[in-house]
């Protein structure tokens, strides 16, 4: 079971987005901001992290960095409108995606699943190699 961690200061966003993916089979690790976020990749093995662009203490981007920096789960990037920092940053900055405002959970769950193939595909690959 695919263990995803997401990170989201709007505990009822996180409440629903945490059910729909746990009724998809997802094992699911919330945070609501980016210090939480930071102790839970340092707890355990994560297949995928999802960010909200804002979050408490951290911003979407200096949090992004600091993932990419102890972690290599892909990360998604879960816009807020922000006209700050375009999504294209949060790629240069590491994220492997970016979804605009306001969210399309068909596009989130199509992002988390292609993303898991091509992480479980590289991984069979090294192995296999």
């Amino acid at each position: 079971m695919e263990r995803i961690l997401l990170i989201h200061p709007d505990l009822v966003l996180r409440d629903e987005l945490t059910f729909t993916l746990q009724h998809l089979g997802f094992q699911v690790a919330g945070a609501s901001g980016g210090q939480q976020a930071l102790t839970e990749v340092s707890s355990g093995h994560l297949d995928l992290i999802i960010v909200a662009e804002s979050s408490h203490r951290l911003n979407g981007d200096e949090l992004c960095v600091r993932l990419r920096q102890i972690c290599q789960a892909p990360i998604i990037i879960m816009g807020q409108g922000s006209k700050e920092i375009s999504g294209i940053d949060f790629i240069e900055m590491g994220a492997d995606a970016y979804l605009s405002s306001p969210l399309n959970l068909r596009e989130l769950l199509a992002r988390i699943r292609s993303l898991l193939r091509r992480t479980q595909a590289n991984a069979a690959g090294f192995e296999g190699g």
